[in-house]
């Protein structure tokens, strides 16, 4: 497995093929959008999908977590798919989570899709601040301090050798990081999107998600 390790206001960050950073001088793995229950919600909804997302994704947060051995987890939000996700999760997939939330510090940041949930004995809220980084589900764009956020699930197409190439990526710029979707089951959206219009500064670099590496591209060459 081959990481990038990146500068982010003055700290040594890991960004890693799976779409979590790890910040090794505090121990923390951060993850953004895991979307727990997602295949089940639309099953409710009468659009079946194959119901092994919320195992996957767990099965996915389990080797990273035993790479790194993190000290302390940072959720950035959509952790779960709607607020009733928790119980409609199967029992062994709750007895996962636990199991991996067990002996680390969770810091549990709600986003649009799981405002009202919460883990038991865990932090939760919109906002938490470390080492003078804010972390939160859904970017600030009036932020001015070090910023590291999910919610976009931001994804690139570039073209390699005559083949359009899409792929989820990490965004980058001064003070600010954008994470691509952690989950199992999530859509994209592209970079070029108005809603990512912050992220058109010259400078501004995209890392694109491979199996086994990141690949570094400007933002210049993305694709729409």
């Amino acid at each position: 497995m081959s990481n990038r390790t990146i500068d982010f206001a003055g700290h040594k960050m890991i960004l890693h093929p799976s779409g979590s950073i790890f910040w090794p001088d505090q121990a923390t793995l951060i993850v953004g959008d895991l979307h727990f229950e997602k295949a089940s919600w639309f099953h409710s909804s009468g659009q079946f999908l194959p119901p092994y997302d919320s195992s996957e994704t767990l099965k996915k947060l389990e080797t990273v977590m035993s790479e790194f051995f993190p000290r302390r987890l940072i959720l950035l939000g959509d952790v779960f798919h709607d607020n009733d996700a928790w119980h409609r999760m199967a029992q062994t997939d709750q007895e996962h989570l636990a199991k991996l939330l067990k002996d680390t510090e969770t810091i549990y940041i709600n986003g649009n899709h799981d405002r009202k949930v919460t883990l038991p004995s865990q932090f939760s809220g919109l906002m938490y601040t470390l080492s003078g980084v804010t972390f939160r589900h859904m970017m600030d764009t009036n932020e001015q301090s070090p910023e590291i956020s999910a919610h976009f699930h931001p994804m690139a197409i570039v073209k390699y050798r005559g083949t359009r190439i899409r792929r989820a990526c990490f965004v980058h710029k001064k003070n600010r990081i954008l994470l691509p979707a952690f989950g199992a089951l999530t859509g994209g959206l592209n970079v070029n999107d108005p809603a990512l219009k912050t992220f058109r500064d010259l400078g501004t670099q995209l890392y694109l998600l491979g199996s086994e590496a990141i690949f570094n591209i400007p933002r210049e060459f993305a694709e729409k």
